[in-house]
């Protein structure tokens, strides 16, 4: 039997494997801490909602481009993203209202966006401006 373990979110924290006694799987029940897990569940792509193991949501994210001049006048638009939410731009948070993350460059770099939000799987790109 295979166990995954979660918190009261809904996150997975950790997994077992193995026979597990009538009076284990009891306690462990009492507690609400666990779900069973089929063998090909991927542990990192779900999550518990209701008391089922489920898939963890794709957020409906596009981006309109991954270059742009840095002129300070070309935009790249990311989209879909879940209303409220918080994305990092080269790991400083930038909340996101609306859905929608416009960006900019004033100088050429590469530019790291991480989206990872609970439930969703997390997305990333890298944006460079020339």
């Amino acid at each position: 039997m295979r166990l995954f373990y979660h918190d009261g979110d809904g996150r997975l924290t950790g997994q077992l494997s193995g026979a597990f006694t009538p009076e284990e799987l009891a306690g462990l029940r009492q507690r609400e801490l666990f779900v069973e897990a089929p063998d090909d569940a991927s542990f990192g792509a779900s999550y518990v909602l209701d008391g089922k193991l489920v898939a963890r949501p794709v957020a409906p994210i596009t981006i309109n481009r991954t270059e742009i001049p840095a002129d300070s006048r070309s935009k790249v638009k990311i989209a879909g993203l879940p209303d409220p939410c918080v994305v990092l731009v080269d790991g400083e948070p930038v909340t996101v209202e609306g859905g929608l993350l416009e960006l900019t460059a004033d100088m050429p770099a590469t530019y790291s966006i991480v989206f990872d939000q609970f439930p969703y799987l997390p997305w990333s790109a890298e944006i460079t401006a020339t």
